[in-house]
């Protein structure tokens, strides 16, 4: 087996991680619409408001988006200028494409050491959200968002692999 092989697999492997990443992550949304369903009902029906409901809604809402990034970054659905680019040429497409990630590996990079340093302080103190309900929910969104980052910078290495092992006429 040569290394080309083994990168590819790698590639290929954190590429359905990615997928998969998504696809349970977007199961947060659905649940975030259960639990307003459940807010409103409790509010304008029981008469019995929740404490909580709001703040799960915003912190499940909030891990679904983080994820999304790497899944988003792994179909490579990001937004681009496509009417420009695809008048480019191939040659040049790729170059862009090469300039494009590097640079987004540099910011990845430094967001992943940020958020990283960011959740391990959250963790250490307990934080919590401060409101009626006080709940401890800042860490997992600060520890989601580092290994968010942490996914989207890998994924970022696994597509400039193949970027470099396309051939110029693909």
């Amino acid at each position: 087996m040569s290394d080309r092989n083994v990168g590819d697999r790698v590639a290929s492997a954190v590429g359905l991680v990615s997928r998969r990443i998504g696809e349970l992550f977007s199961l947060l949304l659905f649940i975030s619409v259960v639990v307003t369903v459940y807010e409103v009902i409790s509010r304008y029906v029981f008469n019995a408001p929740t404490v909580w409901a709001h703040e799960i809604t915003i912190t499940l809402s909030a891990l679904a988006f983080v994820m999304s990034g790497v899944y988003t970054l792994q179909r490579r659905d990001h937004i681009r200028i496509s009417i420009v680019y695809e008048m480019l040429p191939a040659r040049v497409q790729r170059v862009l494409d090469v300039v494009n990630n590097l640079v987004m590996l540099v910011f990845v990079g430094l967001l992943t050491y940020a958020t990283y340093n960011q959740a391990a302080k959250s963790v250490a103190i307990v934080e919590r959200t401060g409101t009626a309900s006080n709940l401890p929910l800042p860490p997992i969104v600060k520890t989601a968002l580092a290994i968010g980052a942490a996914l989207l910078f890998i994924q970022g290495l696994a597509h400039l692999w193949q970027l470099a092992r396309r051939r110029s006429d693909d």
